[in-house]
């Protein structure tokens, strides 16, 4: 049951209508729509690169079904949109529109978050990011073309794209709104803006604040299960990217940043925009695999990409690109020179190792494209299920978590689940998979037997008794196992003060409701009177309040 729903509602996780706190969350995508135009090229052995806009499928075109694609299948279409792990020298195939599947997630997964539609002759073209966001002094990003930026009012970091008004960049833009990737390892788009004076797009990105992940792996020693953990999490996300059918292509060691490395790293893919358009990213041609047409055709110089001719897509690209990524970190070093690609033979250089990490890395090695393994099949492997098994566990630590929470008030529960729906939802996305994987009857809910194979590896001075989170949902367990400190910082205690008390300089029940539906005014006033809250919170008696939910206590 929900932690905010009234005691007149039905004893079910509460979806949340779209209004002021709680909109609906974004939709995953699934596998396009077979709506298609088919480009024929004259060269028979590549394909030619596109160096003019692509003209887009009308949803009132007529189109060309699509067969399914197959690794026998000699004319597999090989651009983004294919499954398939072979290319074909004749046929690209551009795709249009795309079907969402109904969101799953429990109502404090659901995060309000601004998409601008930034097409052309739009009614809802914004104004410049600089009216929300600042430049943070001190701060600096790796690449020329962003820009560490603080939104005004929460404090959020976001890293901040600056994309000029070109064709180019329009087809990026436009395919931002087509294929929205929504998954907790590849970064999020918090926001598109325009700026008519500068002529230029504005793309506001989640920022990684622990970096590159080759920075992150200079700065410090990875172990062994930590690098088996970041191994997890990449396949994970572009297992993802692959089942909607595209591929990156372009991967690289600096596709992936460390977006919180309190513990376990936590990365995601930050270089996304090869997903929609080939980039040729610095050092990307030393993840590529032999007998790619790429090695004959790539150019170092990224801003000449005009001048390519040929660079076929094939998800097979990304698994060997990974699995070099993973040796990398590793060995701190790659396993071959690249000239010698073609010699390196790793059923044969890695014969004699004993980590199980290793036969996993040789499945995805094969020169033959159509023999790697696949990304779903990773998934499955014996060595990346018991690096599941032990990612979550390392990262989240929710045990100390819940027992910090039992004496929190309806108060203080309502307001959390607005503090950590608003600036926490990455941590609630890990807690879900933990909750996920521990409700092996998938009715939504923690039994008895499920909760004895949850806590079993608890701490013992942690001693939790179970009979107390019998039967749990989804929405409890995610607002008692949450890192509260995470919301209780100076940033977001103030900027959820000032949108629960609105133009006022105080809270009431009746404000607290208005911003979270589902709420009960009564109960929020009971506790109001119960810790002398005299009908209004102060932003100090606020701020009080909520850092001692562990053993609330009378406002004096």
């Amino acid at each position: 049951m929900g932690v905010c729903t009234s005691q007149s509602q039905p004893k079910k996780v509460q979806k949340h209508k779209n209004q002021s706190l709680t909109m609906p969350s974004q939709q995953p995508l699934t596998t396009r729509e077979q709506k298609t135009v088919t480009v024929q090229f004259q060269e028979p052995t590549s394909i030619k690169r596109i160096t003019t806009p692509v003209r887009r499928v009308s949803p009132n075109q007529v189109t060309t079904p699509v067969q399914k694609a197959s690794p026998n299948n000699t004319t597999t279409p090989v651009q983004r949109v294919s499954p398939s792990l072979q290319s074909t020298p004749k046929t690209m195939i551009v795709q249009s529109t795309q079907q969402q599947e109904k969101a799953r997630n429990g109502s404090l997964l659901n995060i309000p978050m601004q998409r601008i539609n930034s097409r052309q002759g739009s009614k809802s073209i914004q104004s410049p990011a600089s009216r929300k966001y600042s430049v943070v002094s001190g701060l600096n990003h790796n690449s020329q073309s962003k820009t560490i930026m603080q939104h005004n009012e929460t404090g959020q970091l976001v890293l901040v794209e600056i994309l000029k008004y070109e064709n180019r960049n329009q087809q990026y833009i436009d395919m931002l709104d087509e294929l929205q990737l929504d998954h907790m390892h590849i970064v999020k788009i918090i926001d598109i803006h325009i700026d008519s004076q500068k002529k230029n797009y504005q793309v506001i990105y989640e920022h990684c604040q622990g970096g590159t992940l080759s920075k992150f792996q200079d700065s410090q020693e990875l172990d062994y299960q930590t690098i088996g953990s970041i191994f997890y999490q990449m396949v994970e996300a572009l297992a993802y990217v692959h089942k909607l059918g595209y591929s990156h292509d372009e991967l690289t060691i600096d596709s992936f940043s460390v977006f919180d490395d309190s513990s376990t790293p936590f990365i995601k893919l930050s270089d996304i925009r090869s997903i929609y358009q080939f980039m040729y990213p610095k050092n990307s041609l030393l993840y590529e695999p032999p007998n790619s047409s790429n090695h004959h055709h790539h150019h170092k110089d990224s801003d000449k990409f005009q001048n390519i001719q040929t660079k076929n897509r094939s998800q097979s690209n990304d698994i060997w690109a990974i699995a070099i990524i993973i040796l990398q970190l590793l060995n701190h070093e790659f396993p071959f020179e690249i000239e010698n690609i073609n010699k390196f033979k790793p059923e044969k250089e890695f014969a004699k190792q004993t980590l199980d990490i290793y036969p996993l890395l040789i499945e995805m090695l094969h020169h033959n494209p159509n023999d790697r393994i696949t990304l779903e099949k990773c998934l499955v492997h014996p060595y990346l299920i018991k690096m599941k098994q032990i990612q979550p566990k390392d990262y989240l630590q929710p045990f100390n978590n819940i027992i910090k929470s039992k004496n929190m008030t309806y108060l203080h529960k309502c307001l959390f689940q607005y503090l950590l729906s608003f600036y926490a939802s990455d941590h609630l996305k890990v807690l879900t998979k933990l909750f996920t994987a521990a409700d092996l009857d998938k009715d939504g809910q923690l039994n008895n037997q499920e909760l004895q194979l949850l806590f079993k590896e608890q701490p013992q001075e942690q001693a939790l008794q179970i009979s107390d989170f019998v039967d749990i949902t989804l929405e409890d367990f995610l607002l008692f196992a949450a890192d509260k400190q995470l919301v209780l910082t100076p940033d977001c205690l103030s900027s959820s003060f000032k949108a629960f008390s609105k133009s006022y300089n105080y809270i009431t029940p009746k404000s607290i409701s208005k911003m979270i539906p589902d709420s009960d005014e009564e109960k929020l006033q009971q506790d109001f009177d119960a810790y002398n809250l005299n009908y209004t919170f102060q932003q100090n008696e606020y701020e009080e309040f909520l850092t001692n939910y562990q053993s609330p206590k009378p406002i004096i």
